[in-house]
């Protein structure tokens, strides 16, 4: 038995050997395994209800996210990439090619001061230390490279766990309006109600004098146009 490499295994070597030499000579050319996108899916549905998946279940999103990478330039703001490692940043692509960041349910509180942090959200600078934040707003990134670089485009904001959430707010908002509506149709009603059973009263009344009306046109004589009374059987 032979040891010697069959031709196919050689062709297979001297490719790999030619990509290699052309890696070297030409470095600012990506591999093909550097340039295919990290596998993950892009988010189907709007950022509404990926905030509130992110807030609530943040474990339904294992598909769709990414570990990032987020660093502060001069000339280009925050850039975004998605990595292999760890980070407490996460990456969602949207179907525009855009794309929004949060930071995971095990991240530290230390996360909050750096400067890369305030870079990409709003928050107060006021808390209690062990104070954790939950996202309000997700930041929104601009594609620049295909599935593999954006560069931030609206910062997003996180907010103290006590405070309400915007539609918790709305809903209060609403159902205080609701209350209001309720109240002011319960006034209207019962003005309503008393007018129409004085209305009701005056229709009595009315009915009353019409019918005692028409009793006494029934007794009195017939009178003609000329004044005079008409003729009796008697006469």
């Amino acid at each position: 038995m032979t040891s010697e490499p069959t031709p196919f295994e050689r062709l297979i070597k001297l490719e790999h050997l030619v990509d290699e030499l052309q890696a070297q000579l030409n470095p600012s050319i990506p591999s093909l395994e550097e340039s295919t996108p990290p596998q993950r899916h892009l988010w189907p549905a709007d950022e509404l209800l990926l905030t509130r998946l992110i807030r609530r279940n943040p474990e339904a999103l294992r598909a769709y996210e990414s570990p990032a990478e987020l660093n502060q330039t001069e000339d280009q703001g925050v850039l975004l990439k998605p990595i292999d490692g760890i980070s407490p940043f996460r990456l969602c692509e949207l179907p525009t090619g855009d794309a929004v960041v949060w930071v995971s349910k095990e991240h530290e509180n230390w996360l909050y001061d750096t400067e890369i942090f305030r870079s990409v959200f709003k928050a107060p600078t006021t808390r209690a230390n062990d104070e954790l934040l939950v996202l309000q707003l997700l930041p929104r990134f601009i594609r620049k490279v295909q599935g593999r670089e954006w560069t931030l485009d609206r910062r997003g904001e996180m907010i103290p766990r006590s405070r309400p959430f915007i539609e918790q707010a709305d809903q209060v908002e609403l159902a205080q309006r609701i209350q209001r509506m309720e109240q002011t149709f319960a006034r209207m009603r019962g003005t309503l109600d008393s007018e129409l059973s004085s209305l009701r009263s005056h229709v009595l009344i009315l009915q009353d004098q019409l019918d005692r009306l028409l009793r006494l046109r029934g007794d009195a004589p017939i009178i003609q146009p000329t004044g005079e009374s008409s003729p009796t059987k008697d006469d």
